[in-house]
């Protein structure tokens, strides 16, 4: 029983562990998501500021009217806040996982994520480790082994009780091997005690329907376990492969959104577009990156929490 409730205790330990090691994974992933949204807003606004010197060059040789200037500016302003935005939060999340990672939140560091990850292991591969190396499997389990020991415990109580005792060493006044008298102080005594259950009032019955019922309710602990693992399983590695086949389409969406502000650009200092397409050729890229961003995240995600459920992370 003992060795049981040890085992029940380091799997709770690694449960208790792998927590800490979730709060990490997404303050971490917080942080990065932050820190590119900010990376984009300066493009942004970078691009915004392109587009109203333009205009403004377009206004003074009267090409254009005032009214795409006031566009131009205005598009300029929300960048600019959008901006600001950005960096505080940026901020912020950096704070957050600092306090968990240094004694000083305000200790710079950097984060890495790779623009090519790693690709999605194989289902098999992902389905053994998780039958190993699960701490919520292993506290299940242990929980059950435990129930197990309790009912054999509570049925004990019906055999007899067999105590021996044996003892030596000095009954005297005196520290020493021999008394004053010459008699020796040294001696052993020894005892056997048994006890034989009668009659305990159902004391003994209704331990063992305690310890019966508890043991039922770990195994179905055991049994819900396993099946929202399963399905967690299946969740997180579906969500994983989708992700990492949206990465090539995410990417190609930026290089032709890219090409689209390009060429509307250009259009735009021939005087064939409007300034409105302009904004929208911006809006339309800076959306395209926020989503290659946010698509490198969540499959990266997703294969954290593939990692965290197999407990290799």
């Amino acid at each position: 029983r003992a060795s049981a409730a040890l085992a029940l205790a380091n799997a709770q330990l690694q449960v208790a562990g792998r927590g800490l090691v979730v709060t990490v994974a997404n303050l971490y992933y917080d942080s990065y998501t932050a820190a590119a949204q900010v990376k984009i807003a300066q493009e942004a606004d970078l691009e915004s500021a392109r587009t109203l010197k333009l205009t403004q060059q377009r206004e003074q040789a009267r090409e254009v009217a005032h009214a795409d200037v006031v566009k131009a500016q205005l598009l300029q302003q929300q960048r600019d806040r959008a901006l600001q935005d950005a960096q505080l939060a940026g901020q912020k999340a950096r704070l957050d996982l600092a306090v968990l990672l240094f004694p000083d939140p305000l200790t710079p560091y950097t984060l890495a994520v790779p623009d090519t990850p790693e690709p999605v292991p194989p289902l098999d591969d992902v389905k053994a480790a998780l039958a190993k190396h699960n701490p919520e499997l292993e506290a299940a389990l242990a929980g059950v082994h435990m129930a197990d020991t309790n009912v054999f415990a509570a049925k004990s109580a019906y055999l007899p009780e067999l105590a021996l005792n044996y003892s030596y060493g000095i009954n005297a006044n005196q520290f020493a091997i021999y008394g004053f008298d010459h008699s020796r102080n040294l001696g052993y005594s020894a005892s056997a005690t048994l006890n034989i259950p009668i009659w305990d009032w159902f004391t003994t019955r209704d331990k063992i329907r305690q310890s019966e019922i508890n043991r039922n309710t770990a195994r179905v602990v055991l049994s819900n376990t396993q099946r929202q693992l399963s399905a967690a399983l299946d969740e997180y590695y579906a969500e994983a492969v989708a992700a990492h086949d949206q990465l090539d389409s995410l990417r190609l969406s930026v290089s032709t959104a890219a090409e689209s502000l390009r060429l509307t650009r250009l259009r735009y200092s021939a005087g064939e577009a409007l300034v409105l397409e302009v904004v929208d050729a911006e809006n339309s890229y800076t959306t395209a990156e926020l989503a290659l961003q946010g698509g490198i995240v969540r499959y990266q995600t997703a294969l954290a929490n593939l990692q965290i459920l197999t407990g290799t992370i």
